[in-house]
């Protein structure tokens, strides 16, 4: 008869925790480098429509130039509040395992046990997947 591992520890996060780890998984994404890239190319494409514009009302000039540094900015302030979540929710992750008992050698190989356990399950799942897919 085998007998199931038992969850080593009970899991307890804060929002910040659960935000900076969906943060980090969608930063790890392929797709968040073409965010990224369609974000800078935006930047250019209003900084160039500042630099080409081609006529001298200083009114269209103005609205060009708020448009391309809203838009440096908005880039900027984006990924700049994703890396301070995911900072904060690091920090708030480092301070709780500080928190947490020492576990003894034998509770360790438990919870490796434990989360082996899990990994299999999980390949288990992802091999019903057509080949070359996510």
């Amino acid at each position: 008869m085998s007998s199931a591992p038992i969850n080593p520890y009970e899991p307890t996060t804060t929002p910040a925790i659960e935000q900076a780890n969906r943060l980090i998984s969608t930063r790890q994404s392929a797709g968040f480098r073409d965010l990224i890239r369609i974000s800078q190319e935006m930047v250019d494409a209003t900084e160039a429509a500042c630099i080409d514009y081609g006529g001298w009302d200083p009114q269209q000039i103005t609205v060009l130039k708020v448009r391309a540094q809203a838009a440096k900015e908005h880039h900027a302030t984006f990924f700049g509040i994703i890396n301070d979540r995911i900072q904060k929710g690091v920090a708030e992750a480092t301070a709780q395992m500080s928190s947490l008992p020492g576990k003894t050698p034998a509770e360790i190989s438990e919870q490796g046990d434990y989360v082996r356990q899990k990994m299999l399950e999980h390949f288990e799942e992802q091999d019903n997947r057509p080949a070359g897919s996510y």
